[in-house]
């Protein structure tokens, strides 16, 4: 009987590097020379920093081999350590999938944190991680020949990929966009929407509800009449829309009454229902527990007890802080709706205790 043996060399090699870098990784060793490197992680240099006034910046990104470029609408979590301490937070994508990198754009919306940290501290050549591209808030196969779009504040960025990538490609369509924003000083993208606005394809409006307008663009808020007025066949366009919880609530009440196209929308706030019993929240794994009040969420409640759940976005958007319920009862914080469960995940971010809950924390 005649026996093959065969010598796995690569595997050999990788085990012998492995333990000649004992108590490190080979891995380790590589990012000593590029600090993006890693089989496990999409890690990305800051490739440029665009100022977006006083209060945004737009973050150009070179990541690593293990990025896969995203759909036009999607988002990810950008990791930063800040402190010794990696952050979390939800951004979209502001590039087209074609732009040679890609981008997101950072709001500031107050001292300390993840976006006061970007926008004031962030600098060319710094080290982020990022999570593959996520979101259902994309252009349909298809693309429809006639969309609207309407955004407000922040929810500019992921209709920016959107409208972008449209432009960029061979679409023969028309599209109408209007951007509601307080003044000019809290524009976002500003130098490049008006760039796109130079497309015929595009018909771009910027309203604003503060400042005085300038020569093209015009003052108002979203409402019935307004759309009535400015936009005709508003109610036979394929809508997109993306901003604050009271202007998207305006734009789906009046899709609902009036639209004959599909609705494609993103929330990027999440306005809590009002407190419910609240209750004691128990901790299964780690012992102990904590008294939680009605509009506290079960994610701040563990933190209050001195635990450090995983938490991304904290709007129910990333679903990084799902966690299993052993048994108790929740109220939904964004639709009030009360629910019993018996060892199901939910988000913690968006869920308060009604009564006594056991969390598998």
């Amino acid at each position: 009987m005649h026996l093959e043996t065969r010598f796995d060399t690569a595997g050999w090699m990788r085990r012998l590097g492995k333990a000649l870098a004992t108590p490190f990784d080979p891995e380790d060793y590589l990012a000593l020379f590029d600090a993006r490197h890693s089989a496990r992680e999409i890690r990305a240099r800051v490739h440029r920093v665009r100022r977006e006034g006083d209060r945004a910046v737009t973050l150009e990104l070179a990541p690593n081999r293990l990025w896969r470029p995203h759909k036009a609408g999607q988002h990810v979590m950008l990791g930063v350590d800040i402190g010794g301490v990696r952050h979390q937070r939800c951004f979209s994508l502001s590039s087209a999938p074609s732009d040679p990198r890609p981008a997101i754009t950072v709001k500031r919306h107050g001292p300390g944190g993840v976006s006061d940290h970007l926008v004031n501290h962030c600098r060319e050549g710094d080290l982020v991680t990022l999570s593959p591209a996520t979101g259902d808030f994309v252009l349909p196969e298809a693309a429809p020949e006639r969309i609207l779009f309407l955004t407000a504040g922040s929810g500019v960025t992921p209709v920016h990929s959107i409208v972008k990538s449209l432009l960029a490609s061979n679409y023969e369509g028309q599209l109408v966009w209007a951007h509601f924003e307080r003044g000019y000083h809290q524009w976002l993208l500003g130098e490049s929407l008006r760039g796109l606005a130079l497309d015929d394809r595009l018909d771009f409006r910027l309203v604003l509800t503060g400042d005085t307008p300038r020569d093209g663009d015009q003052a108002g808020r979203l409402n019935e009449h307004w759309l009535t007025e400015q936009v005709p066949d508003a109610a036979g366009r394929t809508l997109f829309t993306c901003g604050p919880e009271g202007f998207l609530d305006t734009v789906i009440d009046w899709h609902r009454r009036h639209g004959l196209a599909p609705l494609f929308h993103e929330r990027f706030q999440s306005a809590p229902a009002s407190g419910g019993d609240g209750g004691r929240v128990r901790f299964a794994r780690s012992g102990g527990d904590v008294q939680a009040e009605g509009a506290q969420s079960l994610l701040e409640a563990a933190e209050a007890a001195g635990l450090r759940p995983k938490h991304g976005c904290r709007m129910g958007i990333c679903h990084t802080c799902k966690c299993r319920v052993t048994r108790g009862r929740v109220r939904d914080l964004q639709s009030g709706a009360r629910r019993e469960l018996a060892d199901q995940e939910i988000r913690i971010c968006v869920h308060g205790a009604d009564g006594d809950v056991e969390l598998d924390l």
